[in-house]
């Protein structure tokens, strides 16, 4: 029977590491500052122009806030449900350093602004060709950071032709087989029908994979990478002379804020103070005929709050006449006073 492996509805599970030639396309990334957790099994992704998108530096930099300064499972002082649920996924990984070698990421958590510098110097020593810019980030000596960072570069075996290829109905650009040699670069897995199939494609360097699964619930990636892994041994479906093989390129340059877990308070002893001041991670996906690329950082500040009773919140809304004062630090006479007694001083909203 002919096979075509169009890629047309595609889970790509990518395990990478060092070579790819492709060019990187310049510019900001996606900021969704909105993004809510896609909580889907025990991978808290996120959806962005409805794709699923997960990577695992959260998961590097939330376990090394646990494991060196907290010396536990991080603990909310919160009874929102999905805040709870979120860190209790997160507290459970499902990807840790040893899902990586060593070469490919970096990890670092402490306090104040110096480990950002170090952070900053770090990273930009093991990694030249690390895209993100440097962490602008300004610590008090008692705040707390905690960053995780990796980089995999994959090329095929060979490298695949340029090619307009069909997503959904719609032209994009893409790659495929055209030869013998590059039908090599694909080892099938598992294949039930022409939607429904899981391929390897080759890379020169066999420690790491690059998979594609077309055909599978696009709501649930647990079900995907557990017919990844019960299909993974060494009897592969042979590829035909006559079997084809097309995808799509791939462009990803996304910034994602952890906003449901933000200005939320730990309940660990001795750092009942804290809370997550800011949670983020920025993630870059490149594919081609040559390979792929995937840069993934995440980023967690604790900052110190004063000592306030924070289970009533104060509302620090100017709605009524106020007094704007100016004056130096060092001086107890103030150099500007105004007395706000109406709306004359304001922007009328039209």
């Amino acid at each position: 029977m002919k096979k075509i492996f169009f890629i047309t509805l595609v889970t790509a599970c990518l395990l990478l590491s060092a070579g790819c030639n492709n060019q990187q396309v310049q510019g900001q990334p996606e900021i969704v500052r909105d993004t809510k957790a896609k909580i889907t099994d025990n991978y808290l992704g996120s959806e962005f122009k409805g794709n699923f998108i997960w990577g695992g530096a959260m998961n590097l930099a939330w376990n090394e806030l646990n494991e060196n300064i907290l010396k536990e499972k991080l603990k909310l002082d919160t009874d929102d449900e999905v805040a709870l649920r979120m860190a209790e996924i997160l507290n459970n990984p499902v990807f840790t350093k040893n899902d990586l070698d060593e070469k490919s990421y970096y990890v670092k958590s402490g306090y104040g602004q110096e480990t950002v510098d170090i952070i900053n110097r770090e990273s930009r020593k093991k990694f030249p060709s690390k895209s993100f810019a440097d962490l602008k980030l300004d610590l008090s000596p008692a705040d707390i950071i905690s960053y995780a960072y990796f980089l995999k570069e994959v090329e095929y075996q060979t490298e695949f032709e340029k090619k307009d290829v069909s997503f959904e109905g719609e032209n994009v650009k893409g790659f495929y087989a055209k030869v013998k040699g590059e039908l090599d670069n694909l080892k099938i897995l598992k294949y039930e029908s022409d939607d429904k199939f899981i391929v390897s494609l080759q890379l020169r360097d066999e420690s790491d994979q690059l998979i594609l699964a077309k055909g599978y619930d696009m709501e649930k990636p647990q079900n995907v990478v557990d017919e990844i892994n019960g299909n993974g041994g060494s009897d592969f479906i042979k590829i035909g002379e006559h079997d084809r093989f097309e995808a799509p390129k791939l462009h990803l340059d996304y910034h994602r804020d952890y906003v449901e877990l933000i200005g939320r308070y730990l309940a660990n002893k001795g750092f009942e103070s804290y809370f997550i001041g800011q949670m983020f991670e920025n993630i870059k996906f490149d594919m081609d005929e040559k390979g792929a690329r995937v840069e993934n950082e995440a980023v967690i500040v604790l900052p110190k709050s004063v000592s306030i009773d924070k289970d009533k919140p104060k509302n620090l809304i100017l709605d009524k006449p106020y007094w704007v004062v100016m004056k130096r630090k060092d001086s107890k006479n103030p150099y500007f006073i105004l007395g706000v007694k109406n709306t004359e001083l304001m922007e009328k909203v039209k």
